[in-house]
């Protein structure tokens, strides 16, 4: 009887699935780690800033299932609790109905079997590989530098490849939206990769949303910045914010606009890595390019104003350095995605370009201010005094 039970289960299961589609959701799950034997394993869902346990299951000889109706595929995590994490590290997944395999292991878990969770594995498969590779030459610069044996060359090899890397990511990212806009992974990705895509890109991938997702958070908001960017597009007027200066005085970016001078503005961090190496570069723009006539200030859109003047003292960051008072109405008036970020007007006031990185950055001001002899360089012509009689 038990036989012919367990034979019909699954044919229960999918009971008025008509046509083949799975009205009910069966995980079956596998932990590789002996020690999670009679721990519990959480299914969860995503709640804003929080997860929400949907159901839990003990783990029993490695094996643990979870059974179910999900109306609409949501993402959902196979997890312990997080003091427990060492017995598998947990798994971002599509919670859809069909038959669903979870392999828990200490290093990386994974979930296949439905159509979504299957395309979704691929992607998180390749996203790892070359995240691996950015890794390995992360800790390969580390070593040459400590070795002494960093040279610009092989400085500039390795940056290259990690360029090219990037760009992989990137498109590996954007071309799994655009090929899977009914999985709600896609929601997932573009929210945690949207400040890597261009605006073009990214009106391009909300041109193709529709449906019940069209009215998704995430679009939205990309859809609200896009619309401040067009406000800044070059040629048009730019947007004055509040700012506070080091000194903790309010001002404004009105107060440094003007006065017959580009203003190159850097947008950053100070717990940013990639911010503070690029205000470090920021600097020797300045010096290179401020006496030419351009006004440098940088833009910290940090709240901890103590976290933020102490990374300037420490960077010996030079030129004009404010925070600014509300944060998020910045990032909204010049719609950025990511810091840092590099926007020059120009002397009329008008925005010059944006949304540059900070080597584009060295090209524009390189176009915008060509070389002029400084006048504290210019050798003095000894003239005689006879000449003048």
């Amino acid at each position: 009887m038990n036989r012919i039970y367990s034979l019909m289960l699954p044919l229960l299961l999918c009971a008025g699935c008509g046509g083949g589609v799975a009205t009910s959701y069966v995980i079956n799950g596998h932990v590789s780690n002996a020690d999670a034997d009679g721990n519990i394993v959480y299914l969860s869902h995503s709640n804003g800033d929080e997860l929400v346990n949907l159901d839990s299951a003990i783990v029993d000889g490695g094996l643990f299932s979870f059974q179910g109706e999900q109306e609409v595929p949501i993402m959902a995590y196979l997890r312990f609790n997080r003091s427990l994490d060492s017995l598998a590290a947990p798994v971002l997944f599509v919670l859809e109905n069909g038959t669903i395999e979870a392999k828990m292991d200490t290093s990386v878990s994974t979930v296949t079997g439905t159509p979504q969770n299957a395309t979704f594995d691929a992607y998180k498969v390749e996203a790892h590989r070359l995240d691996s590779l950015r890794s390995l030459l992360h800790d390969r610069y580390l070593e040459l530098v400590d070795d002494g044996r960093m040279t610009a060359a092989l400085e500039q090899s390795l940056y290259g490849q990690d360029c090219r890397l990037d760009d992989e990511e990137v498109a590996l990212a954007y071309r799994f939206i655009r090929r899977n806009r009914n999985s709600p992974a896609s929601l997932w990705l573009l929210e945690s990769m949207q400040s890597r895509f261009s605006e073009a890109e990214l009106d391009k991938i909300l041109s193709e949303f529709g449906g019940r997702d069209k009215n998704a958070p995430i679009l939205t908001d990309i859809a609200q910045r896009l619309r401040n960017a067009d406000k800044i597009e070059p040629g048009n007027p730019y947007a004055d914010v509040a700012l506070v200066d080091m000194w903790g005085r309010n001002t404004s970016l009105s107060g440094y606009v003007g006065y017959a001078r580009y203003v190159v503005i850097g947008f950053w961090q100070a717990g940013s890595e990639p911010s503070c190496r690029a205000m470090v570069r920021l600097g020797q723009l300045y010096r290179e390019f401020g006496y030419r006539g351009a006004t440098f200030l940088s833009v910290s859109l940090d709240s901890d104003a103590e976290m933020w003047r102490e990374q300037v003292q420490t960077l010996r960051l030079p030129a004009h350095q404010c925070m600014a008072a509300d944060p998020d109405e910045v990032e909204s008036c010049y719609a950025l995605a990511s810091v840092p970020a590099f926007v020059v007007i120009n002397p009329d006031g008008t925005i010059n370009s944006r949304n540059l990185t900070i080597e584009q950055l060295g090209g524009k001001l390189q176009e915008l201010l060509p070389y002029r002899v400084r006048r504290d360089t210019v050798s003095r012509i000894s003239v005689k005094t006879d000449s003048l009689k």
